[in-house]
């Protein structure tokens, strides 16, 4: 596995695929990260991709993401928040993993 960078967002399971081979299987023990966590860590990521974002989708993180914070709103609307930052960050392909990830991670803990 020399040479091979592993990158890990968020918590939880993670498996590492060695070109097919080797495979050295799945680490279990990881721990979900709690909400307010993974809203930090949702909002650390946007602001890393924001120079990349199209002006339009800046704005649409901009609307949302106080929504996704808000631990008052109904859980529906901030599902509704997830869908349009997942939107807003389409254009940025495999540079958005990240955010996708937490994203996921945030609509499950909202029961999405």
């Amino acid at each position: 596995m020399s040479g091979d960078t592993f990158n890990s967002y968020g918590s939880g399971d993670q498996v590492a695929m060695n070109g097919g081979s080797h495979n050295i299987g799945i680490v279990k023990g990881g721990q979900p990260l709690p909400a307010q966590e993974a809203v930090e860590a949702l909002r650390r990521e946007l602001d890393l991709l924001r120079g990349a974002l199209a002006p339009d989708a800046a704005r649409t993180v901009d609307d949302n993401l106080p929504v996704v914070a808000d631990g008052t709103r109904p859980a529906a609307q901030r599902r509704a928040a997830l869908a349009a930052l997942t939107g807003a960050i389409a254009a940025l392909g495999a540079a958005a993993t990240p955010v996708r990830d937490l994203i996921e991670g945030l609509r499950g803990l909202l029961g999405g």
